[in-house]
């Protein structure tokens, strides 16, 4: 395993020069800052609710888990009032909602710095292109001029290798984000349709 490792994948990165390591930077942090968004909205959001699963977690909260739990319990504390009912969900959604644009927002500027900083691999190598051609000494230059575009084509390889997925990761945080915030809308509006019916009782 190690003579494959010293064969396969340390010529590739030694050609990539030192940008090979701002960039495996950049693929840890991304990997770890959408993992905690996803496993953050996993444990919010839950199995997938039909009305009737919210009708009877409004009615027993304890029948829901969580976080969830949590918001619906108080949601109802603030009944028969349905404008306080709404200002509790309104702090709900911002406690949460906002905690994930803040990371997604992180996440975004990750993704975006790799295939830049892939970018700027190709413009250093293109550079180290050119002083190999500007020596003009015989076997020297072409060992910088291969070197060079080795060092321009791995980073730039790289850097988009690790800015796919973070775009699709992207997308799936989104998702998911939606279906969290649709999810509190709708048990905010069963709660808030308790609340006008026991004013309309009283």
């Amino acid at each position: 395993m190690t003579a494959f490792f010293q064969e396969s994948f340390m010529p590739i990165w030694n050609a990539g020069g030192t940008l090979m390591y701002p960039l495996v930077g950049l693929a840890m942090l991304i990997f770890f800052t959408g993992m905690e968004i996803v496993v953050y909205l996993n444990e919010l959001r839950g199995k997938p609710a039909s009305d009737k699963t919210i009708e009877d977690w409004i009615e027993t909260p304890s029948h829901a888990s969580g976080e969830i739990q949590s918001m619906i319990e108080y949601g109802k504390a603030a009944l028969p009032d349905q404008r306080d009912v709404i200002n509790r969900f309104s702090e709900i959604r911002n406690e949460h909602i906002e905690r994930i644009d803040r990371r997604r927002t992180m996440l975004a500027v990750f993704v975006g710095a790799a295939p830049l900083t892939g970018l700027l691999g190709t413009v250093i190598g293109m550079l180290s292109t050119f002083k190999g051609l500007a020596i003009s000494s015989g076997g020297q230059t072409v060992n910088m001029v291969a070197d060079g575009i080795s060092e321009a084509l791995i980073t730039t390889q790289l850097g988009l290798v690790i800015a796919i997925p973070g775009y699709v990761l992207m997308m799936l945080i989104e998702k998911r984000q939606n279906a969290l915030d649709t999810l509190i809308t709708r048990i905010e509006a069963c709660v808030a349709r308790k609340a006008r019916e026991a004013n309309w009782e009283i």
